[in-house]
């Protein structure tokens, strides 16, 4: 058990939600099964960083025992001033290469071997790009590496390797932001052609990514965030939950 911690409007990069991520091999040659893993960015003004801060401290306080002991673990290898291994919650600003736009805050990867709940701006909930569950188009827009967007993430102690990790329940797009690794743009066969005509820039607009998506946008009804009904996917408060 960890405790589960549900934050609106951050950024989000590293988004294999739809698949998981190639089994890799460690140092020994053993086997490494692919996860589901979000990584997420949260600004050092942003007010949910207290919010973070406290839920961590319960979390350790009641695993370690001791709120004296998780309160020096924290001091050692969690958040401003720490990007320790141990610890999944690290400094933006202590890393080796910053991120244009993302240099001073916190951000931690949240992982999974069960696929998380994704939903679209609208609420429609998926398992792939740019179709519903019930495989219908989407309407809404849809979570990619660069967007901002409300996450449920759990974070528990593995205390066999005195670790703070962290899984991820779910999330669902909130708002554009600039796409990272240049995942903005896709080319299509006339992109690609040798004909001449008709070869001026064009401003593209991110949406679902389908070929029709600016056609959908025309008449896309889009709910306030404000009138949203609770969901596990994008509660503001604290709450524990179970691992995966």
């Amino acid at each position: 058990m960890g405790i589960k911690v549900n934050l609106k409007n951050v950024r989000i990069g590293w988004v294999n939600v739809f698949e998981k991520t190639k089994d890799d091999k460690n140092k020994d040659g053993e086997v490494i099964k692919g996860k589901y893993q979000v990584t997420c960015y949260l600004d050092k003004n942003d007010p949910q960083i207290t919010k973070l801060d406290s839920a961590i401290l319960a979390e350790l306080t009641e695993k370690m025992k001791s709120e004296k002991a998780a309160e020096k673990w924290m001091d050692r290898n969690y958040g401003f001033g720490n990007i320790a291994d141990k610890c999944c919650v690290k400094d933006l600003a202590e890393r080796d290469k910053p991120i244009e736009g993302l240099e001073e805050g916190l951000y931690f990867k949240a992982t999974s071997h069960k696929r998380p709940v994704i939903m679209t701006s609208l609420g429609e909930k998926q398992i792939e790009r740019g179709l519903t569950l019930d495989g219908d188009d989407i309407e809404g827009q849809e979570v990619y590496a660069g967007c901002y967007a409300n996450v449920s993430v759990e974070f528990y102690w593995y205390d066999n390797y005195k670790t703070l990790l962290a899984n991820i329940l779910g999330v669902r797009f909130r708002k554009d932001g600039d796409a990272f690794g240049g995942a903005g743009e896709t080319a299509d066969e006339n992109d690609l052609s040798d004909d001449d005509e008709d070869d001026k820039p064009s401003r593209s607009r991110r949406n679902s990514g389908n070929s029709d998506a600016g056609e959908r946008s025309q008449r896309r009804q889009r709910r306030s965030y404000d009138d949203d009904e609770d969901t596990d996917s994008h509660k503001t408060s604290s709450s524990r939950g179970h691992g995966m």
